[in-house]
């Protein structure tokens, strides 16, 4: 018997202001992607703010996300920001050296 991962949700709070919950990890990552592509970065604002605090556990393949959203806001010539990152989350940040490349805030 398998155990399901609680999936992971991007909420869109006001006009360029989402707040993530749930678990990121190798199952929920790929879903989430794909659910929210599209909505997040054709948001009538140019700048994006990503509000993690509700974020329940993440591995490494949750920064991948937000490397992957980095991206996509650069390519769409959007500012996007992560704040309150959880402290396990960054600092995999820190030791990967993706807090010199990401906007990230544990605030």
């Amino acid at each position: 018997m398998t155990k399901k991962t609680a999936a992971a949700q991007l909420e869109k709070i006001s006009l360029g202001h989402y707040i993530l919950k749930g678990q990121l990890d190798f199952e929920s990552v790929p879903e989430l992607w794909k659910e929210n592509k599209n909505s997040l970065f054709t948001d009538e604002t140019s700048i994006l703010n990503i509000d993690l605090s509700q974020l329940e556990r993440s591995d490494s393949s949750g920064l991948a996300l937000l490397v992957e959203w980095y991206r996509e806001a650069e390519q769409q010539s959007k500012t996007i920001t992560f704040f309150n990152l959880p402290a396990q989350m960054y600092e995999i940040a820190c030791i990967s050296g993706l807090n010199e490349i990401l906007p990230l805030s544990t605030k």
